[in-house]
C-alpha cells in the first residue's frame, strides 16, 4: 500500500502534461529523448529543479534515485547515471520517473496526502504510479510509435523492452 496518496490524475492527463514538456523542451518530434543531457536543461530552465550524481551507497540498497518533493532536488546512483549514460533504457527511465515525480509534485502541485491507513487505493491515486506513467508516456510518445512494435520502440525510444510493451499497450 502507498505511503502516500495524490489527487487522481488519469494516464490521459498524464500524457497531456508529458506532451506539453515536449513541445516546451522541443522535442515533440524526437524518439529518443535525451534524459541524461536534460537534466542540465531542466536546471536552467526550472528555478527550483536541481539535481545531483552520488556515490551509490549514498542511496539505500534498492533506491536508484529520489526526488525531494520539498527542493525539487533528485539524487541519482552514480552506477544508475552511467547506465543511462550508455543507453540503459531502465535507468534512463529511472531518470524519467524522478523527473516525473518532479513535474507531478514539484512543479504543477498535485497534493499529497499520508496513507497513514495504508489503504489499497486505485493506481491514479499512487505517486509511484503517475510518476511512471509520466515517465512512459514522456519517454515514448504514443503519437510517434503509434505504428511500432514493441521491439522498434525499444531500440529508437531507448526503453527496455517491458517499457516499450507496457506503453504499447496502453497507446490509446
Amino acid at each position: 500500500m502507498p505511503e502516500y496518496i495524490v489527487e487522481p490524475k488519469s494516464r490521459k492527463a498524464l500524457r497531456q502534461l508529458a506532451d506539453m514538456l515536449r513541445n516546451k523542451l522541443g522535442l515533440s518530434g524526437e524518439l529518443w529523448i535525451p534524459i541524461v543531457e536534460l537534466l542540465d536543461v531542466l536546471a536552467e530552465v526550472f528555478e527550483d529543479f536541481s539535481y545531483e550524481i552520488v556515490p551509490d551507497s549514498d542511496l539505500s540498497p534498492g533506491i536508484h534515485a529520489e526526488t525531494d518533493v520539498h527542493t525539487g532536488h533528485i539524487t541519482i546512483k552514480e552506477s544508475v547515471y552511467e547506465r543511462a549514460c550508455d543507453g540503459e533504457g531502465r535507468d534512463r527511465m529511472t531518470i524519467a520517473h524522478e523527473i516525473g515525480h518532479y513535474f507531478t509534485l514539484c512543479f504543477c502541485g498535485f497534493k499529497l496526502h499520508r496513507n497513514f491507513r495504508r489503504q489499497k487505493v486505485k493506481p491514479f491515486y499512487d505517486p509511484e504510479w503517475q510518476a511512471k506513467c509520466f515517465a512512459g508516456e514522456f519517454m515514448v510518445s504514443s503519437q510517434l510509435t503509434s505504428c511500432m512494435s514493441p521491439e522498434e520502440i525499444a531500440k529508437f525510444c531507448g526503453v527496455s523492452l517491458d517499457a516499450a510493451t507496457y506503453q504499447a499497450k496502453h497507446r490509446n
